[in-house]
């Protein structure tokens, strides 16, 4: 999901369905209709699909994956086809059978190439997956249902129903171990931007009085202020890197079991500033198939999320983090604070 698409389709579906924010996160069933239709509006068009199909590193990860893990005779699902692009690698890796399900009028589109490029084994079901049973069970749930902080899309609640109603038992989810960084980075220093008080100016202009001062204080954005970093701004983290929570959607009991809260501790490797605290995660198709959107490696469509701090530390240095996950598919409860 594209960062700027996710947010203004947040705001479009609470709208529409006239509630509050506050309404909305006090029930789990309304939050999932609003994520469900955010997800539907902000792939309505070819937009959102050029750039995914764009991403060479995302579409190598899923072929390679599927072509190790589908095997000849496999019944699949796949969990919002979009373009039909998993349901037609899986079908070339020798699926007997596959059901496309989408439920946004966009399947148009896949039949489409479907028909284009000759697929006969593929089944297009317009429908949400918690409407949708296949009249077999099935040996692979295909899905690419991570959104920026990997949860936004209702990953979990999503995949754990498809598991739970129709997949065959020993059947195995595609991905369905992760990994979830919240890492303190630095950024290089051509594209960093250092807080109002720590910016230097010429002339011996001095901005320092301004971290404390009463009148600025009107105008921060607040303490868990957050922003989105530039491809390529990272250059590098603080220690090395290590994920706060690591699952598998074929063996997790429940949404309920993940823990939602964290302290992050991490020693300084050398002198750096910390610009702030950023979110990526890791799809594992299998041992040696990893899907990441860390900001240190090839760019993909994700984003990436940063707290800011703009600190400086000394090597040897700890910096100590509370993460707190207030809503798994909302982000914007997250907050990620210095202890």
């Amino acid at each position: 999901m594209s960062t700027r698409a996710g947010q203004a389709a947040t705001k479009a579906v609470r709208s529409a369905l006239g509630f509050t924010a506050a309404k909305i996160a006090s029930s789990d069933r309304l939050m999932s209709i609003v994520y469900d239709l955010m997800n539907e509006t902000n792939f309505a068009g070819l937009a959102e699909h050029e750039e995914m199909l764009s991403d060479s590193v995302r579409v190598a990860a899923y072929h390679r994956g599927i072509q190790r893990n589908v095997q000849p005779g496999d019944v699949v699902v796949d969990l919002g086809t979009g373009t039909g692009l998993l349901a037609f690698m899986a079908s070339r890796a020798g699926a007997k059978r596959v059901y496309a399900v989408e439920h946004s009028e966009f399947i148009e589109v896949a039949r489409e190439i479907a028909r284009h490029n000759g697929f006969t084994n593929i089944e297009f079901v317009q429908a949400n997956s918690r409407e949708f049973t296949p009249p077999e069970k099935v040996d692979v749930v295909l899905h690419e249902q991570m959104g920026d902080e990997l949860f936004n899309e209702n990953l979990v609640q999503n995949l754990l129903d498809v598991r739970d109603r129709f997949l065959r038992p020993h059947g195995r989810i595609l991905p369905a171990r992760f990994r979830l960084f919240v890492e303190p980075i630095t950024m290089h220093e051509s594209m960093r931007v250092r807080r109002f008080w720590n910016i230097d100016l010429p002339d011996g202009i001095d901005l320092s009085a301004m971290r404390e001062s009463p009148i600025a204080q009107r105008y921060e954005t607040g303490r868990n202020e957050q922003t989105w970093l530039r491809p390529g701004a990272v250059a590098g983290t603080l220690a090395a890197p290590k994920p706060i929570l690591e699952f598998d959607l074929d063996t997790l009991a429940s949404v309920d079991s993940l823990p939602t809260d964290f302290v992050v501790e991490r020693t300084a490797s050398a002198d750096m500033i910390v610009d702030g605290t950023c979110i990526w995660f890791e799809a594992l198709f299998d041992d040696d198939t990893v899907l990441t959107t860390s900001p240190l490696a090839p760019i993909t469509s994700w984003g990436n999320r940063m707290y800011r701090l703009d600190q400086h530390f000394a090597k040897g240095e700890q910096l100590r983090l509370n993460v707190h996950m207030g809503r798994l598919v909302d982000p914007d409860t997250w907050i990620v604070m210095p202890l």
